[in-house]
């Protein structure tokens, strides 16, 4: 795993001590914001279905600004070690 460093409001960090510990939903604070994202790219995904699938393969220049590669995951074995991923072009950037 990666080490990501964010910033958040002083409001979310309340709210996350809320769900964690011994009588919360999360063992910590990682563990719920390794969740949140885990359910944040797969909402999204799901909803990106339309978006052209490209293979690396089909993309002469790989430009990482333009393009993101996802890992598929086998639901069925989650302790296989990913081995395949997809790559959609970037539509839309948002800025927060």
């Amino acid at each position: 795993m990666k080490i990501v460093t964010i910033n958040v409001p002083e409001s979310y960090i309340e709210a996350i001590n809320r769900l964690i510990g011994e009588n919360g939903l999360y063992p910590s604070r990682s563990e719920l914001i390794r969740c949140a994202v885990r359910e944040f790219l797969l909402k999204e995904l799901r909803l990106a279905k339309h978006i052209p699938d490209y293979n690396k393969s089909d993309v002469d220049d790989y430009d990482k600004e333009k393009f993101v590669r996802v890992p598929i995951v086998d639901s069925e074995n989650k302790k296989t070690p990913v081995q395949e991923f997809k790559t959609y072009k970037i539509i839309k950037r948002l800025e927060f």
